[in-house]
Formats: structure tokens, sequence, C-alpha cells
């Protein structure tokens, strides 16, 4: 009886660690997200010369400190990836919004920038 328990013991273990795990990386990989959008907004402001640069550079350090602590070992270069990968993306989108020729396009990408940039401010503490 005393062995059935110590596996139970052990596996209940085990799957708590792996589900934390998971979770550990499903939220750098949101941190990173969010870091590759702030970035793409603060170089789009650079570009306009938008004061606002400074909001997103702030808010782009937070989010790369964030990720940083909560990087899982060997994931480094897969969480870097997928930060630039949603930076590429946000940056389109930001292109679309300013310097698109149809009026609807640049308002919709705007709007799915803005959304996404709300999200990610709700993961700051203070937001």
């Amino acid at each position: 009886m005393s062995r059935i328990k110590t596996m139970c013991a052990a596996f209940v273990v085990m799957a708590t660690g792996i589900t934390q795990a998971a979770a550990n990386n499903d939220i750098a990989f949101s941190f990173a997200e969010c870091a590759g959008r702030f970035s793409a907004e603060m170089e789009h402001a650079w570009l306009l010369n938008d004061p606002v640069a400074q909001v997103y550079e702030q808010d782009r350090a937070s989010f790369v400190s964030l990720t940083d602590a909560s990087l899982a070992p060997g994931q480094g270069r897969a969480i870097l990836g997928h930060r630039v990968e949603v930076k590429l993306a946000h940056a389109a989108l930001l292109q679309q919004a300013s310097f698109g020729t149809r009026a609807d396009r640049a308002k919709t990408a705007r709007h799915v920038a803005n959304t996404h940039l709300a999200t990610c401010r709700t993961l700051l503490l203070g937001s």
C-alpha cells in the first residue's frame, strides 16, 4: 500500500511539474509577443517622429524583462524567433495603417494593432 501511495504522489508531482513548465513556456511566448509588438510600435513612432516612442520603449523594456524572467531553459532561440516574427507582423499592420492607400484597410489595421497593444497592456501590473 505504501509503495502505491508513493508512486501516486510521484505521478502527481511529475504531472504538476509538466503543467507548470508548459504554463511558463506559454507565458514566456506571450511576453515575447508583446515585446515584439512594442518594438514595432517604438520603431514606427521613431519613423514618424512621434514622442510617444518613449512610452513604447518603456513598455517594450518591461516585456523584455518579463520574457527573460519567464524563459524556460533551452527556449531562448524559439522565444526570440517568435518575438521577431510578431514584430514583423505588427510592423506590417502599422505600415498599412499609416501608409495604406485604402482607408478601410488602414482603419482596420490600426484597430487590430491597438487591440493587440491593449491585450498586452493587461499583462502589466498597474495598467
